[in-house]
């Protein structure tokens, strides 16, 4: 750097042993910002290019180290939301689980992936070796699609955020340790740099998982200047790429510190890429066109059951009436979710349930659906990461405020039996009630309450799990710190993909305006429903976030809807 010009420091009124923590409020006391201004704010305030920048003393270096500047302002510092939970940590917790793990790591990179492929896999897998044998135990490893902000300014922009994710997500459902972080990529309002998200995704894990696992970036060769970086901090991996062998053997042999790992790659995988996939004739993303064949669209109408806390405490008729305005809204956004090419039709769950009891009348019945009552009921859910793809759950557990399940058959006397359930997308839930029932118990037959809907059925949902608060009310999950809770069906707790078929580029649209409806919801009844009157597992979610009892639902409603659209 020339002697003439201003160190960074210098710009924000700082010395030149400033700490980064010093740096946000150096800058806010300036009155005119500058882009000179912005810029040294910006680079001083990152832990890791600040330390760049001290030791080469050059802007120049920073940029090839990977740094651009955001449109991120001082207003907007706390977009890392740690308490809003979006990253899903499910895969960490297991691999962490009744073990003793000292140097726990867990992997992050990031990129367009449009679209992802193989070789993003196997550069994971390639630096999870190299760390494990240097003695680091990895426990989880994030993907990380860049923000939209970013990837569209590139000539090979095909795919939008949300398909992107989608694919990703389907990439690593089966790993036991990769998973796909959506922060970056939707929880942000434009593209940040790869050193904020390593920072951030360091804080959330310390937050909600174990303040001692490190985040260690991974990278391909292409990007071997990324290694500045780490020369002082944190753990940098790079793999070598077919193409970049020059610039990454230059940084190899620059940087040799314990902090900086180069792994040769001369295998096929090091000439994958997003572009050759891109260039194959006929890559697309397959979009799927619906019709009325594919049958229709049901909603369960629990009616007032699911609402009965309110009763005390709201009149009957306003809230049957916003329960019924609630119902309408939900009806219209499923069609337009679908283009409406769907019918979207309700079903009265108590003419559902009468006609059943009638049908079955005389029967021995186990019911396992939470509203009809057999002969023996189990009382049972199944149990899902928060904030995941939601594709496969981690067990079948007995209902929040109920026995096990193995306690509860316990109960059942010998006999034949029907086994009652209000509907079966897999029938995963009813094998293993059943493998898990003794011989002294058999299953004559299976009757489901949706098969005496006559129509063909595309999807079928409760119209409680929309409606946040309500009693039974949500997909059953497992929070970061492993309480079992209750989430509404939408972003960023459940994906309404899995849960409810709606298309992944519409899921952050249909999300926000569920909000909005559940906010209009309990404005139309009063305003005054506090979190304590709730379902006791959605409440149970809420206060892990930091909502406490007396919160009004309205203003719960009113901070996610902020935090979706990033105001």
């Amino acid at each position: 750097m020339d002697k003439q010009e201003e160190y960074l420091w210098e710009i924000l009124n700082l010395d030149k042993d400033f700490k980064c923590a010093d740096v946000d409020i150096a800058y806010s006391k300036i009155k005119n910002k500058t882009d000179k201004v912005k810029l040294a704010w910006k680079i001083l305030r990152d832990e890791y290019y600040s330390k760049v920048y001290k030791k080469y003393l050059s802007i120049d270096i920073v940029i090839k180290a990977g740094f651009i500047l955001d449109s991120i302002d001082l207003e907007d510092i706390n977009y890392y939301n740690l308490n809003l939970l979006t990253t899903p940590v499910g895969k960490i917790i297991e691999n962490m689980k009744d073990k003793d793990i000292s140097n726990p790591v867990v992997l992050l990179t990031t990129g367009g992936f449009d679209p992802i492929h193989d070789g993003h896999l196997y550069m994971m897998d390639f630096a999870k070796k190299a760390l494990e044998e240097k003695g680091y135990n990895v426990v989880g490893g994030y993907l990380s699609p860049s923000h939209e902000s970013y990837v569209s300014t590139k000539p090979y922009y095909k795919i939008n955020v949300y398909e992107r994710l989608d694919l990703c997500q389907e990439c690593v459902k089966d790993s036991k340790w990769l998973m796909i972080d959506p922060f970056e990529s939707i929880y942000v309002k434009t593209y940040i740099n790869f050193t904020d998200i390593i920072q951030r995704l360091e804080l959330y894990l310390s937050k909600h998982v174990n303040p001692n696992i490190q985040v260690a970036y991974v990278f391909g060769g292409d990007n071997a200047e990324f290694m500045y970086c780490f020369e002082n901090k944190g753990i940098g991996i790079c793999v070598e790429r077919e193409g970049y062998s020059e610039k990454f053997n230059q940084m190899k042999n620059k940087f040799k510190g314990k902090n900086n790992l180069f792994i040769n790659n001369k295998s096929i995988v090091s000439t994958y890429s997003s572009r050759h996939i891109r260039q194959r004739k006929g890559y697309d993303y397959n979009n799927q066109n619906y019709s009325k064949e594919d049958g229709d669209y049901v909603i369960r109408n629990e009616g007032m059951t699911p609402l009965v806390n309110y009763k005390q405490n709201v009149n009957e008729e306003i809230l049957q009436k916003a329960h019924e305005k609630f119902l309408k809204q939900l009806i219209e956004l499923i069609r337009k979710a679908f283009d409406n090419q769907l019918d979207v039709k309700t079903i009265n769950m108590e003419e559902q349930l009468k006609k059943a009891y009638s049908i079955l009348e005389g029967k021995k019945t186990i019911s396992l659906d939470t509203y009809y009552r057999g002969t023996y009921d189990i009382e049972t859910s199944r149990l899902f990461d928060i904030s995941d793809i939601q594709k496969k759950y981690i067990s079948l557990i007995g209902r929040i405020g109920h026995d096990t399940v193995k306690n509860q058959i316990q109960k059942i006397k010998d006999g034949n039996y029907i086994l009652v359930d209000d509907d079966s997308a897999t029938g995963k839930t009813i094998r293993e009630v059943m493998s898990n029932l003794p011989e002294r118990i058999n299953i004559e037959q299976i009757f489901l309450l949706a098969s005496m809907v006559n129509e063909k059925i595309f999807d079928i949902v409760d119209l409680r799990d929309f409606i946040i608060g309500a009693e039974n009310g949500g997909l059953v999950v497992r929070l970061p710190n492993e309480e079992i809770a209750r989430s509404p069906y939408m972003l960023p707790y459940v994906s309404l993909k899995t849960r409810a078929t709606i298309s992944a580029s519409k899921e952050m649209e249909f999300s926000i305006k569920l909000w909005e409806m559940n906010k209009e919801l309990y404005q139309k009844i009063g305003g005054n429903i506090t979190l304590k009157q709730t379902d006791k597992g959605f409440k149970r979610l809420m206060n892990y976030i930091g909502f406490n009892d007396d919160t009004l639902l309205v203003d719960i409603c009113d901070w996610h809807i902020k935090k979706l659209k990033q105001e």
